[in-house]
């Protein structure tokens, strides 16, 4: 059985900080094989800085997905183009830093991970993730052994139709980018292990990781208001996928959420 456990959004430094120091210990409790973490808010709205991605690396995470900010952090530009595990979405434009999925080994199996960006109520517009996700697959036939794919998306009606597209050809699907855990976690009728949105990861003082003062500003006073990270206690959003290696099929599908420690950045 592979335990691969997804880590919703990172969304402060803070919150990279306080992931970091506590990551091998989870994996430990919770017997983790493979651990992916949403990095692309790591730098507080934009992408984790190449310090951020490198302790979480180091700190127990196999590999970073990125999203709709990744390629805002002009800092992490070059790591993105020579460190196969960090993402950014796969359906950006050819010429775009970085690459959009990897293969990692994991107990001697090897992992395909793949980021997308949705389409419905989302900026950048990009290619289709059906279309790009398609040719990944077509592309690395017979080199992978399970597969995950990250689809950072608004819409639930579109990441669930991505689900539903791909069940059955992948090990699992997990959505991210609203920071809100969904309660839909499955294994789908032909296999694939899913959620709509693992979360986030940061303090729980705030809303979706950003201070309830400048949140409530912007919608009670209308004007443009220079967002804050959120303080509280830290946690991280997290499913686990377990999966059967003979048929690469989920077994069973797990939602977790973490306690963190207080990260020691002022």
């Amino acid at each position: 059985m592979i335990r691969y456990m997804a880590i919703g959004d990172v969304t402060s430094p803070k919150s990279a900080e306080a992931l970091a120091k506590a990551l091998w210990s989870i994996r430990k409790e919770y017997r983790i094989d493979f651990v992916a973490v949403n990095a692309e808010n790591a730098g507080f709205i934009v992408g984790p800085s190449r310090e951020m991605a490198e302790a979480l690396l180091s700190g127990g995470a196999d590999v970073l997905t990125g999203g709709n900010h990744t390629l805002q952090s002009p800092a992490l530009l070059g790591m993105l183009e020579n460190d196969s595990r960090l993402l950014r979405p796969a359906n950006y434009p050819d010429g775009a830093p970085g690459q959009g999925y990897t293969v990692l080994d994991a107990k001697g199996y090897r992992i395909l991970v793949a980021n997308f960006l949705g389409r419905v109520h989302m900026e950048p517009p990009l290619d289709s993730p059906f279309t790009a996700a398609e040719r990944i697959l077509a592309r690395e036939e017979g080199r992978y052994d399970l597969a995950f794919f990250d689809f950072h998306a608004e819409a639930t009606g579109e990441k669930t139709a991505f689900a539903a597209y791909f069940d059955g050809r992948v090990s699992a699907i997990y959505g991210t980018h609203t920071h809100v855990p969904t309660a839909d976690t499955c294994v789908l009728p032909r296999g694939t292990g899913y959620v709509t949105d693992l979360g986030m990861c940061g303090a729980d003082g705030g809303i979706l990781g950003v201070s309830r003062e400048t949140v409530l500003n912007r919608y009670l006073v209308g004007l443009p208001t220079r967002f804050a990270p959120a303080d509280g206690d830290f946690f991280a959003d997290a499913v686990i996928f377990s999966i059967d290696e003979a048929t690469g099929k989920a077994v069973s599908v797990e939602r977790v959420r973490l306690a963190l420690p207080t990260p020691n950045t002022k």
